[in-house]
């Protein structure tokens, strides 16, 4: 398959993908969704002059900027794409699928026009300065399903909100939402995976009320034990570590491969003193011992521990899709000054990451495009072990370098006319006394 046929086939399925994920849309909000989403991945950038450049369409670029800023001000479009992607997304979520959630921010520095713009803590330069860094941006939430022990996830939602925006509820109502839409859509199923940002009276509040399951890194707090209160630090040091286990796992781009132990016990929290729930110590990872509140059941059996620590470990997966989501599509560049556009252009990020990861990188009917555009992309790069960013690679270079978004969504007509087998197989026609009437 050479490039030029590698380019059209994505072109095809990335037609294919908007036709069945966005059915609803009107044509103008269709064709919007279509040409940013194209162009976003053909850029690999969410400015929208690089999205314009992208689509190459035959009028002037300064018309077709003009138009795409007056549709990405859309105040309902962010919420159509969200609620498309993740009807999609639930299909592949099973009872004991992980729903890995954890807050994202994005950078904007220098960005004091941009509306509500508000200060957020900068997670990636504070872990390394060892201080709160403190700068302009806005708040945002990312979740993503994923098979436990999985490297490979299914983006489910990606919100972006600004503490100064009116109406604005609280980082907790904005979690929860998310959360529970989720939940809507997969009709109860999956398993909540939060780091220790989940450890709050209000999240676990909703999990039991609402029968959700998870599985919680606890920082620090009273539980109720076999013989009454105690600081959940106390119960974690004297927790007996039944069983061992070497893992493996990646640290800022280096392989680790350390032996952990791990025990449990059972709790209930002061606020839900008739909920059973269990606590899963893990020692190894640092000083202090790894601490998961989860409300799985769980007994002495290796199988049934191991689950909730792989479960949490799992949780990593999360960063590294937002770390591939900034990276491959600039998701930190936007450059509109709305506040509806922002949070439009996230939920448009959202649709090209799961077209990449998901209608693309899993689907086995499409396995073999996926081979070919990773190929594409390794004659410039080695295939990073994170496989979405060898396919993400190969469409940004099978869109632009080999010909331009067409301006009519493309249609799969089939083959009608029959074909002629006698052509292809000598003897066919004697075998079967065909004539030639």
């Amino acid at each position: 398959m050479n490039d030029t046929i590698i380019a059209a086939r994505a072109k095809e399925q990335h037609d294919n993908f908007l036709g069945k994920v966005f059915t609803h849309f009107s044509k103008p909000k269709a064709r919007f969704v279509r040409e940013a989403t194209y162009g976003i991945q053909a850029s690999g950038d969410t400015k929208l002059s690089s999205i314009v450049r992208a689509i190459e369409d035959d009028v002037a670029p300064i018309q077709t900027e003009k138009r795409l800023s007056r549709n990405i001000e859309d105040e309902t479009l962010g919420h159509e794409i969200s609620a498309a992607i993740l009807s999609e997304g639930a299909r592949h979520v099973r009872k004991d699928t992980l729903i890995l959630v954890d807050p994202t921010e994005i950078r904007k520095e220098y960005a004091y026009k941009m509306e509500y713009v508000t200060r957020i803590r900068d997670a990636s330069r504070s872990s390394k300065e060892g201080r709160d860094v403190i700068v302009n941006g806005y708040h945002g939430c990312i979740a993503a399903a994923c098979t436990s022990g999985s490297r490979k996830t299914i983006p489910l939602a990606l919100k972006l909100w600004s503490s100064r925006a009116p109406g604005f509820r609280g980082e907790n109502d904005e979690v929860l939402e998310i959360i529970n839409d989720i939940f809507e859509a997969t009709g109860g199923k999956g398993i909540v995976v939060y780091d220790r940002g989940g450890d709050r009276p209000a999240f676990y509040g909703d999990f039991i009320e609402k029968g959700r399951d998870f599985i919680v890194r606890v920082k620090s707090r009273s539980v109720l034990s076999w013989n009454g209160l105690h600081e959940i630090g106390f119960l974690a040091e004297s927790c007996t570590m039944q069983h061992h286990h070497h893992v493996t796992f990646d640290s800022h781009g280096k392989e680790c491969n350390i032996q952990i132990s791990f025990g449990t016990m059972p709790v209930r929290l002061p606020m839900f003193p008739d909920k059973n729930l269990h606590l899963v110590v893990v020692k190894g990872f640092g000083q202090q011992p790894m601490m998961l509140l989860t409300s799985l059941p769980v007994d002495a059996s290796f199988k049934s521990q191991w689950r909730i620590v792989e479960g949490y470990l799992s949780r990593w997966r999360i960063e590294e899709t937002i770390r591939f989501i900034k990276q491959e599509y600039g998701f930190e560049n936007i450059r509109v000054h709305s506040y509806n556009a922002i949070r439009n252009m996230a939920s448009l990020v959202l649709a090209c990451a799961y077209f990449a990861t998901v209608w693309i990188g899993r689907h086995l009917k499409r396995q073999v495009l996926a081979e070919h555009l990773a190929y594409l992309n390794k004659r410039l790069n080695e295939v990073p072990q994170f496989g979405a960013y060898a396919i993400t690679s190969g469409l940004k270079r099978a869109f632009s370098a080999f010909g331009r978004l067409a301006r009519s969504i493309a249609h799969i007509v089939p083959r009608t006319e029959m074909v002629d087998l006698s052509q292809y197989l000598p003897g066919f026609a004697e075998l079967l006394d065909l004539d030639d009437g």
